[in-house]
């Protein structure tokens, strides 16, 4: 890595909002999280029309036809199609973001957290924690949405609800992730919208991000900071940026236009009103003096993806039935946790599901786990990489750091006995 990435920490656009103690306060996380069929008005001459042949496009004023589609088709249906030409048109940023911001929804997720450091105030307790994100509608079938976002936007939560831009709010579902790219599929139930909503919203018209060129324009609209829809504007800084993020190195777009906490899963646009990449990260550092450096993932590498998701085969972020599984829910412990409250490197315990595995082995919540089988354990997702490849009945050696009455963190090891998950 170089001395100026060291420098330089690159952090997830989505947001958690912390209720109960912490008053609604507004608090991004590092980065572990934040996509339109729209129609014009009159006062452009290019329509682009929401029918049973998803983004086609039709000149009011000119018979030649300006496009060469080319439909995907997920399940044998047409959910979504990659506009293989570009419009001729550059719209105005104002009637263009009145256009497609019906495509974008806000994603509110909602996790168990307990607080790791509740000890200092005479114990610990859980309470709910709310997460702000965005999502594009990208598709449907006959029974559902299709929403794409990033995968630390939903990551680990326990509900889900959608924001469209009529202001209803609909629960989702999670289709499925894939960790390693960030990237994630949500969905909702038609039959629990309304009438009036349908008909507001619109389905996205997919780009080619590989077409897009250093100093094009760009636009970015999400749920920044968790306040509602917002419109960004600048141009394409930087072409295939390698960003790390929890679960690996991404290929990104960078951008100048800004990128925010509860931006995360919202969609870059070139002034053609293509989405051309899904807003994910932004660069800081501890001076807060870095600027107009944020990073969106390219369309056409997220599209095959997003489809292999939307056909299940990626991975969802339910235990599948059967799974071996160890029970636990888990905090990864940053930087600061670690020099500030003289805590072990690891994952922070949470909660441990009673009568599970590693509530039976008596693994217990505040319980650091520093290793698996002797293998260093620095976040969830390689506990959750560690235990995939293990089968249920095998035994896990847990390492685990547990505060004493003094408060230092004692290493003792913990056999635990993986069991079925059963839904």
């Amino acid at each position: 890595m170089s001395s100026f990435w060291k420098r330089v920490g690159v952090f997830a656009t989505c947001g958690l909002v912390f209720g109960g103690m912490s008053g609604g306060a507004f608090y991004g996380t590092k980065l572990g999280a934040q996509y339109l069929s729209y129609k014009l008005d009159d006062r452009s001459n290019t329509e682009i029309v929401s029918s049973s042949d998803p983004g086609e496009i039709t000149d009011k004023g000119n018979s030649e036809d300006k496009t060469s589609d080319a439909e995907t088709t997920i399940g044998g249906q047409n959910i979504y199609n990659i506009s293989t030409s570009q419009i001729d048109e550059l719209y105005d940023v104002a009637d263009l973001a009145e256009a497609v911001t019906p495509s974008i929804v806000s994603i509110t997720s909602t996790v168990l957290y307990q607080n790791p450091y509740a000890y200092f105030y005479g114990g610990s307790s859980t309470y709910p924690v709310t997460g702000a994100g965005s999502g594009i509608i990208i598709g449907e079938d006959d029974d559902r949405l299709l929403i794409v976002t990033n995968n630390h936007v939903v990551e680990d939560c326990e509900s889900l609800t959608i924001g469209f831009c009529d202001d209803s709010d609909v629960d989702a579902q999670l289709v499925g992730t894939n960790p390693g790219n960030d990237l994630a599929v949500v969905s909702v139930k038609k039959s629990d919208m309304d009438q009036s909503t349908l008909d507001a919203i619109k389905i996205a018209n997919l780009g080619d991000s590989d077409s897009i060129r250093v100093g094009e324009p760009a636009m970015a609209i999400g749920n920044a900071l968790g306040y509602g829809q917002s419109v960004t504007v600048g141009y394409i800084s930087a072409l295939d940026r390698e960003v790390t993020v929890s679960n690996g190195t991404i290929s990104m777009i960078q951008t100048d236009a800004a990128i925010n906490e509860g931006n995360s899963g919202g969609a870059l646009f070139n002034l053609k009103g293509e989405v051309i990449g899904i807003n994910s990260a932004k660069a800081t550092n501890y001076n807060n003096n870095v600027e107009g450096m944020g990073y969106a993932i390219p369309i056409t590498d997220a599209l095959p993806i997003v489809q292999s998701i939307i056909e299940g085969k990626q991975q969802n972020q339910s235990i599948a039935s059967g799974s071996a599984y160890m029970g636990i829910q888990g905090k990864d412990l940053s930087a600061y946790d670690i020099s500030s409250f003289n805590m072990p490197e690891g994952v922070y315990i949470i909660a441990v599901m009673e009568n599970g595995p590693a509530y039976e082995a008596g693994i217990q919540s505040g319980d650091i786990i520093t290793a698996l089988d002797g293998k260093k354990m620095t976040s969830m997702m390689e506990i959750k990489e560690q235990i995939s490849g293990m089968q249920p009945g095998d035994t896990v050696q847990v390492t685990v750091a547990r505060r004493d009455q003094r408060g230092n963190y004692i290493s003792q090891e913990i056999e635990v006995v993986l069991d079925a998950y059963e839904e």
